[in-house]
């Protein structure tokens, strides 16, 4: 059940950037995990998109609507507190509970993050899967 992140999911509700690759993920393994924060940061990402004109408000409004139909199963994030406090140092606070759920379900974290990546590898006992975006069909 791997963890997947706020900016993969961001992508795959407004079908840009990595979503085939979170398709692939939901194709294979049927369910995946985050901390219920994914709702918050969804919500505040794609708000701050629609806000700035970058995402359209119907597309923002439908990707919003299609959060909760997601086969995401949510754990608690107090449950992950105090690991997430012990990488304070290394990670963002949301980063760090990503993170920490990965490891306490000893499963893999998948991101576009490439920041994210690169510190939970060097700071935690996981496995990152970096979801990179599709190449340009070749002509």
């Amino acid at each position: 059940m791997t963890v997947l992140d706020t900016s993969a999911v961001v992508d795959y509700l407004l079908g840009c950037g990595v979503a085939e690759r979170v398709q692939s993920l939901f194709v294979d393994e049927g369910e995946l995990a985050a901390p219920d924060l994914l709702v918050f940061e969804t919500l505040a990402v794609i708000r701050r998109g629609a806000q700035r004109g970058a995402i359209p408000e119907d597309r923002a409004a439908a990707g919003i609507a299609d959060l909760g139909d997601l086969p995401i199963e949510l754990f608690s994030s107090l449950s992950l507190r105090s690991r997430a406090w012990a990488l304070r140092r290394n990670l963002t606070a949301a980063d760090a509970l990503f993170v920490s759920l990965a490891e306490s379900l000893d499963e893999p974290l998948a991101t576009k993050d490439a920041a994210l990546a690169s510190e939970a590898s060097k700071h935690a006992a996981i496995t990152v899967r970096l979801l990179e975006d599709a190449p340009p069909p070749s002509r």
